[in-house]
This record gives C-alpha cells, sequence and structure tokens, in this order.
C-alpha cells in the first residue's frame, strides 16, 4: 500500500517526531509555571508552619529561619525534615492542618501532594546553591562545533574564487542548495545558540530587566555591527569590487543582516515568556512562506524591476524574515545545551532517571542528546514535509522555510554529532569537578572561537586583498593552495594573537 506512496509513509513514521518536537518545550513551559504557581501557594502555607516549628528544637529553630529567609530552600529543607520520623510528622501536622479545605489536609505528606512540586523546588534549590560560572560552563562540543564552522566558511569565501574549488560547493542562484548555501545560515544558526547565554545568565541572576531597557542594550550591539556593514558597502563601492547583487541587494550585506538581528530578537524573547522559541521560529518561517506562496512577494523579490531603496535591496530586506527564524532555532538550542542545568531539560529528565548513580550531570548530558536527537528529527521531517510533500523548494536567496528547516536540521545533527564525539572519546568532560575543558578542545580552535565575527571579519579582508591583487581565475590550482594554506595560517595566527593578548573583540 505504502510502496507507491513514498510520502505518505515517511509522514506517517516521522509526524509524530515533529509533533514531539513541538509539543515538548510548550508542554514543559505550562508544566513548569503551573509549578511555580503551586510552589508560591505551598511556600505560604510552609512560612507558616515555619513560625510553629521555632518552638520545637534548635534544629528546628535553624531550619525555619532557612524557610523564612529563602523561597527555593523551603521545600528542601522540608525534605529535610523528613529524614527524621518526628519532625516529618510535625510538618507535615502542621501543614495539612493550615488549610482544612485541602485534599492533602488529612495525613499526606508535601511531597505526596505534589510530586512534580518538590522535584522543581529541589531543582530551584541546587540551581540556587550553585555559582554563574557552574550554571553556564564552556562546552566543549559547542566550541569545536563552532570553530569548525567558522573556519570552514572563512576558507570557503576565498576558496570559491579560485578554479580549484568545486562549482558544485559554491552558492546556487536561486533554487538549490550547496555547502555555501548552509555556510552564511549555520552562520547566523550559531550566533543564536551562543545568544541564548544572556538570557540565562539574566533567569539566573534573577535580573531579568524591562522590555525597553533590554531593547536599548540591543540597539547598542546593532550599532556596532551595521557600522562595519557601512564599510564594508562604502569599501567595496570605492574600490569597484565585484560583487552579486542578487544575494543581498545593490547595498544590502550579510553584516547588516546581523545586525539588525538583535533588536528582534529582543522582542521574540518577551514573547518567550509565554511560549517556547522553538515555537516562535517555526511560526516566523510559516509566516513569511505563506506570504512566499500566497502574495505576489516571490516574484517582487525574484523580477521586480530596482527603482527604488526597497527594491534595491529587497533580497537582503526579506530574507532576514528568515535569518530571524534561524536565528531563534538556534537560541532554543542553547537553551538547552548551554547551562549545566538547561531550561526545559528536568522535565525530560525525570523520564530518564534523573535521580541515578551516574548523577545530575550525566542525566543532564542523556537530556540534551535526546534533545538534540528529537529536534532534529523533528526538523527533518517538518524539511521533507515541506520540500517532498508540499514540493517547496529550498531558496537561500529568499530564506524561505525550507531553507530555514535544512539550515536548522543540519546544524542541529551537527551539534548531536559533536556531543557523541565527546562521549564517546572524552565521557568524562564537563561532568566532574576535575574534568578539564581544556583536555577536549584544542587551543587554535578555542581562539577561533573566542573572537568568531573578528575572525570573519578578518578573513573578508584577506578575500578582498587576494582578490584586488590578482585574477584569482586565472591561477593555477598548486598556487591556489598555496595561496588558501597561506591564507588559513594568517586566520590562524591572528586567532591565536588575539587569544594570547587575551583580546575579546566584541561587536
Amino acid at each position: 500500500m505504502y510502496a507507491s506512496h513514498p510520502f505518505a509513509f515517511n509522514l506517517l513514521i516521522l509526524a509524530p517526531v515533529a509533533i514531539l518536537y513541538v509539543s515538548l518545550p510548550s508542554i514543559a513551559a505550562a508544566r513548569q509555571r503551573t509549578a511555580q504557581a503551586v510552589l508560591k501557594r505551598r511556600d505560604r502555607k510552609i512560612r507558616v508552619a515555619a513560625n510553629d516549628l521555632n518552638s520545637i528544637s534548635t534544629p528546628s529553630h535553624s531550619a525555619a529561619s532557612l524557610l523564612n529567609n529563602d523561597y527555593n530552600a523551603s521545600i528542601s529543607v522540608t525534605e529535610q525534615f523528613s529524614t527524621d520520623s518526628s519532625n516529618h510528622e510535625t510538618v507535615t501536622n502542621v501543614v495539612s492542618c493550615y488549610d482544612s479545605s485541602s485534599p492533602y489536609s488529612s495525613t499526606t505528606t508535601l511531597e505526596q501532594a505534589h510530586p512534580l512540586l518538590c522535584s522543581t523546588s529541589t531543582s530551584s534549590s541546587s540551581i540556587s546553591s550553585m555559582s554563574l560560572e557552574a550554571y553556564l560552563p564552556k562546552k566543549s562540543f559547542l566550541t569545536t562545533y563552532r570553530a569548525d564552522m567558522m573556519i570552514i566558511t572563512c576558507i570557503a569565501i576565498l576558496a570559491v574564487d579560485f578554479r580549484i574549488f568545486p562549482r558544485r560547493f559554491a552558492k546556487v542562484e536561486t533554487w538549490g542548495t550547496s555547502l555555501m548555501d548552509l555556510g552564511v545560515g549555520s552562520f547566523v544558526f550559531s550566533m543564536g545558540v551562543v545568544s541564548a547565554r544572556g538570557p540565562l545568565k539574566e533567569m539566573f541572576l534573577k535580573q531579568q530587566p524591562e522590555l525597553w531597557i533590554s531593547l536599548k542594550r540591543s540597539v547598542g550591539q546593532t550599532t556596532s555591527v551595521l557600522i562595519l556593514g557601512l564599510l564594508r558597502l562604502l569599501l567595496v563601492k570605492a574600490v569597484d569590487y565585484h560583487e552579486h547583487i542578487s544575494e543581498y541587494g545593490v547595498h544590502w550585506n550579510f553584516f547588516m543582516t546581523l545586525g539588525f538581528l538583535p533588536p528582534f530578537v529582543t522582542l521574540f524573547n518577551f514573547l518567550s515568556n509565554y511560549t517556547s522559541p522553538a515555537t516562535l521560529s517555526l511560526c516566523v518561517g510559516a509566516v513569511y512562506q505563506t506570504l512566499l506562496t500566497f502574495t505576489p512577494l516571490t516574484r517582487f523579490i525574484l523580477t521586480a524591476p530596482r527603482t527604488g531603496i526597497v527594491s534595491m535591496n529587497k533580497e537582503g530586506i526579506f530574507s532576514f524574515i528568515g535569518y530571524l527564524a534561524i536565528f531563534l532555532a538556534g537560541q532554543t538550542t542553547g537553551f538547552y545545551t548551554l547551562p549545566s542545568t538547561p531550561r526545559y531539560i528536568p522535565y525530560v529528565s525525570r523520564f530518564l532517571g534523573n535521580g541515578s548513580s551516574s548523577g545530575p550531570l550525566a542525566a543532564s548530558r542523556k537530556a540534551m542528546l535526546t534533545y538534540l536527537f528529537v529536534a532534529g528529527m523533528g526538523h527533518v521531517t517538518l524539511f521533507l514535509i515541506c520540500t517532498k510533500g508540499l514540493n517547496m523548494p529550498v531558496s537561500r536567496r529568499l530564506a524561505n522555510l525550507p531553507y530555514v528547516l535544512w539550515v536548522t536540521s543540519t546544524n542541529i545533527m551537527y551539534i548531536l554529532m559533536y556531543l557523541l564525539v565527546e562521549v564517546i572519546f572524552y565521557p568524562s568532560c564537563d561532568l566532574t569537578p576535575e574534568s578539564k575543558y581544556e583536555d577536549a578542545v584544542p587551543w587554535g580552535l578555542e581562539a577561533v572561537n573566542e573572537n568568531g565575527l573578528a575572525v570573519f571579519l578578518l578573513a573578508n579582508l584577506l578575500t578582498g586583498a587576494v582578490n584586488l591583487s590578482l585574477n584569482t581565475l586565472d591561477v593555477k590550482n598548486v598556487q591556489a593552495l598555496t595561496l588558501l594554506v597561506l591564507y588559513a595560517a594568517l586566520l590562524a595566527v591572528g586567532a591565536g594573537f588575539m587569544k594570547h593578548k587575551g583580546w575579546r573583540v566584541r561587536v
């Protein structure tokens, strides 16, 4: 039956994975909000219970003080009392007698009343006892992934100008995919991954600023990158450097796309308080694809004459929407992979044996592996639905939904592979205090990762210098390979010099 309908068979097998991927973050977020609301109600009851505990004994008085002073420690101290039968009975009686209308007002313990509450509070207590460095440690597999992606991208932007570079790896004009089409999207995705550190840091420190303050900060980030974009525009026009205007437009360039991302990401981060970033990413891509499909937008981008400022830069302006969706997808991945106790992972870890003897960090790693696999397969499923089922071609020029799903699924699976390599060859990395991050990450890759955008800018400058100095199409293969080796060596020296000096170029 399914042999004559391969798409129906693929859809039947893979659709549940996509549904699970889309629904898991939203369900977890809803459960987290519910648990927090219940925690607040229980906390008020336990504070009253703590006042009664003051008269029991000196240890009880000390515990009651903790109950009054620390929100997150309230449940964990109650659990500490549960190890002693007399104290446990006292706490149970005081809490249950406080609210006679409660269904747990007879002899039910707090753990029995709401196990989700207790597990969440225990996680909150453990997080509150961490330092920021312990909560957001360096992840060796992410460093290696970002550095490798940057090195390949930098080499490709010069190599493509030589005949030695296979044409099938060069950027396509309108429809289709290639290695370099993946590179530009991967750059945005990796920036999204590390951008999650900011919101995670704010949540950890409980210092989430107002929306307008966050927007003000993002404007500062936008200004510096836009200045780079304007400088590149002026230099390109001044020296009459060859460029493909069908890629971004007459005036637009990739730095401008990067520059306009922070304010929009800030707005969507505010919306992520109500839904998951993964859902926002898919919604942005789906709405944009709807406009491309059911309005004349596609025809305008591909064929409209360049008569005004918008039409002259139509590719860059409208493809920005797709890159925003890619950035949000990368940020979602960062929420799961950057922290030692990721945002939604406690809910996943519970199904993987969070209390196993291997420890919470090992359980967190299992949860990351689970998320990356489910997310990767979910995006692959959605990509197949769009391209095979709905016959939507991939277009980097449009940055349409199939392109967003292609870039996102590829990068998530790459990160999964890097994590598997770490698990196999460095099983103790990031799991114990004695494990060393430096043992799993080469010094050169760490140098590239620390100043990725600066290395990319240096690569653009060197590429321009080479193209202005000689006709790259006339260079023989041996000479081209020699130039590429020297070029890569200069990038390595530049990255190493910045790391040796302790420079961190932030734009």
